[in-house]
């Protein structure tokens, strides 16, 4: 049986703001770092969609890594030279949900 999925909407908080690839490299480093590749894989993790003036992101992970994938986000403050925060929004089962949240 397939695993059910979650969708996470996250903001960046930065000095800067970031763009798409920057933001995609973030949050993917984040999740690395803390759970390595078998955990990343395990989680499921993808990234949906970025809203660069909101500086808000979605991404997708499994149901079973939730704790700890937001764990990785919270974890996160450093990205290169700049200090980073990524902050939890709302989690959902379905992405039209959030996407309404974000606008």
């Amino acid at each position: 049986m397939r695993e059910k999925k979650r969708y996470l909407l996250l903001k960046i908080d930065s000095p800067t703001p970031l763009a798409a690839d920057a933001a995609k490299d973030l949050l993917y480093a984040a999740v690395f770092e803390m759970l390595g590749e078998a955990g990343a894989s395990r989680a499921g993790i993808g990234f949906k969609e970025f809203n660069e003036a909101k500086q808000q992101a979605i991404i997708r992970c499994a149901n079973s890594s939730i704790e700890q994938v937001i764990a990785a986000f919270a974890a996160k403050r450093f990205h290169g030279n700049k200090d980073v925060a990524i902050r939890l929004l709302r989690v959902s089962g379905m992405i039209g949900k959030l996407s309404e949240q974000k606008q």
